[in-house]
């Protein structure tokens, strides 16, 4: 026999042979096509079986021993273990092999991982020396046993408890272990978020909070725009900077507050039916409050509110011209490094987005003999804290290019808060509006790191 461990060794025995036991699992699926899967390939995985002194006791696999049962077939390969094992250690046998069944859900195996390492720590102890011979148990060795990276064990057990603590995510539904743990990661993004905010807000209660990182904390305003902009006054602002909700992807439509339908938190979206209503009154607002000569800025979902835009644009009193500022997702050089499309078969990938530049009375370009074309990298999808989110050296590359410093600027729909932060480098001063608590909270957590 060839060895397969310390503790068990490989055998072939008699199916008549095995005690099946009263088994945890009652229901077996599909045992005749395992039967005929077996009879056609042979067993991959031994079962488990213990020795005893009339026989032999089934460990794991109870399906594989009906299987074989099934296909008259009178012997199957096994993983003998002595009859020495404590109940910890059956337990940890069964669990094991139980990681083996293909119709697991990967929070099952989650799960299972989980807690085989514990049933381990519990018989063996918890390894804390990295050297090989120190007894005891630890991810890296409970890993090599279950013949998975200790990276995969790890990330395992961390899922795992992401689950018990956040049970009401639905789980259940994702697709696979990648979605999970994407979720995962989210989840900690945002726990690590709301630690650095209430460190910041402990820190400025306390008085040790400089001016200039309150007056950028406090630029960021949670609320509803069209009320808020009511606070401020005519006349007053040199340049707003709107990135509205694009109105093109009414499946992902959110249900929300305030005086248009959209969502308190993730991106936020606009019924198209209504949103040359919503436009208007961005505009008319915007309007009012920008000083005799100042600048408006608004990026547009080309398709289909490329010519509607002008006409809202005109209709609300701004200038604007039909040539529209080009964002390159690309170098400054114009090579493109990302591009997008849902449907590949009938669509080029889209690599760049557009913004007309409009006027209030007849204001002059700061920087002169600039080109409408700006060639910015996009935000890796990794850092990013708002769907959206735009690069901050092109937001201060857009705003300089139209205004200098000490101008005023308002954002009416701030998201990732980066043409706030944007305008303070840039030496001006800014106010920007967002109905998502969250996204202020990252924005904050964001400041509290880099600045």
């Amino acid at each position: 026999m060839t060895t397969c461990g310390p503790e068990c060794k490989l055998g072939n025995l008699e199916v008549s042979d095995i005690d099946p036991g009263i088994r945890t699992r009652k229901e077996y699926h599909d045992i005749a096509g395992l039967a005929s899967d077996i009879k056609r390939r042979g067993l991959i995985h031994p079962i488990a079986v213990m020795e005893t002194e009339t026989g032999y006791k089934l460990l794991a696999g109870g399906r594989r021993l009906l299987a074989h049962a099934h296909a008259k077939i009178e012997t199957i390969d096994c993983k003998i273990f002595p009859p020495t094992l404590s109940e910890l250690e059956i337990k940890s046998i069964e669990l094991m092999e139980n990681t083996m069944r293909e119709d697991l859900s990967f929070y099952e195996e989650a799960q299972l991982s989980r807690e085989i390492l514990r049933l381990q720590q519990q018989i063996h102890g918890v390894k804390y020396s990295t050297s090989p011979d120190a007894p005891g148990a630890s991810i890296r060795t409970v890993a090599e046993m279950m013949g998975i990276s200790h990276e995969k064990l790890r990330q395992d057990i961390t899922l795992a408890d992401t689950i018990d603590k956040f049970p009401d995510i639905g789980w259940e539904k994702l697709k696979n272990r990648q979605e999970a743990l994407k979720i995962q990661n989210n989840i900690g993004r945002l726990v690590v978020t709301q630690q650095a905010v209430e460190r910041f807000e402990k820190e400025t209660k306390r008085g040790n909070t400089d001016e200039y990182m309150k007056r950028l904390a406090n630029s960021f305003v949670v609320g509803d725009f069209f009320q808020c902009v009511k606070e401020i006054p005519s006349n007053s602002i040199d340049l707003v900077e709107i990135d509205p909700p694009y109105a093109i992807n009414l499946g992902k439509i959110k249900k929300g507050s305030g005086k248009y339908s959209y969502g308190e938190d993730g991106y936020n979206e606009i019924d198209a039916k209504s949103y040359d209503f919503f436009m208007l009154d961005t505009f008319r607002e915007c309007y009012r409050i920008m000083a005799q000569d100042s600048w408006l800025i608004c990026w547009f979902g080309p398709e289909p509110w490329f010519s509607l835009i002008l006409v809202w644009l005109r209709d609300s009193n701004f200038t604007v011209r039909g040539m529209p500022c080009v964002w390159v997702k690309g170098d400054e050089g114009g090579e493109t490094t990302s591009g997008q499309t849902n449907t590949p078969m009938r669509h080029l990938a889209s690599a760049y987005e557009m913004f007309f530049y409009a006027k209030k009375g007849d204001p002059k370009i700061n920087r002169q003999g600039m080109t409408n074309v700006f060639g910015y990298k996009p935000v890796p999808a990794a850092h990013k804290i708002h769907p959206t989110e735009r690069p901050l050296d092109m937001m201060k590359d857009i705003l300089t290019t139209f205004v200098p410093e000490g101008s005023r600027v308002v954002v009416p729909f701030a998201g990732s808060g980066n043409t706030i932060l944007a305008s303070y480098k840039s030496k001006m001063t800014c106010i920007g509006f967002d109905l998502g608590k969250t996204h202020k909270d990252s924005y904050v957590a964001r400041l509290t790191m880099s600045i």
